[in-house]
């Protein structure tokens, strides 16, 4: 019942910005000059964190690359659309592909040791832009993909 809530949560995260658009008339796919606000790149990024962290715990490397994919892709966006400096996300993309090397080697113990790091990268830079409340950990709830 508890993965149902959190899985419920997340899709409702992931969608709040998408209907607040189309009640007004903004939809993102009629609008060539949408931007997604950081918000929706970040929520975006988090779930992605989440599904990769779950995807080598189950052993699905396939998943597991492409949910890494799913995060780079949020950064880039990030610094296309924000205005973030390559150089406030370089230490993110090292740590990625340190990431993708233990999970091209499907090594658990590796992917595990670069997570934290990202973990910690991650918040560190919330701290430093003043937002240190947007903590993110490691996935603690079972799998929603199981």
């Amino acid at each position: 019942m508890r993965e149902l809530r959190v899985l419920s949560v997340a899709v409702l995260a992931l969608l709040s910005d998408s209907l607040i658009a189309l009640a007004e008339g903004k939809s993102s796919q009629n609008s060539a000059g949408y931007v997604p606000t950081l918000r929706e790149i970040m929520t975006k990024v988090e779930l992605g964190r989440s599904k990769l962290w779950y995807s080598v715990k189950l052993r699905n490397w396939i998943l597991a690359r492409y949910q890494l994919g799913q995060v780079r892709a949020g950064f880039i966006d990030a610094t296309r659309f924000h205005l973030l400096s390559n150089s406030e996300v370089a230490s993110t993309h090292k740590i990625a592909d340190l990431v993708e090397t233990s999970i091209k080697d499907k090594d658990d113990k590796l992917f595990q040791e670069y997570f934290a790091q990202m973990t910690t990268e991650c918040n560190s830079c919330h701290k430093a832009v003043g937002k240190p409340f947007l903590h993110v950990g490691t996935p603690k709830v079972p799998s929603p993909l199981q």
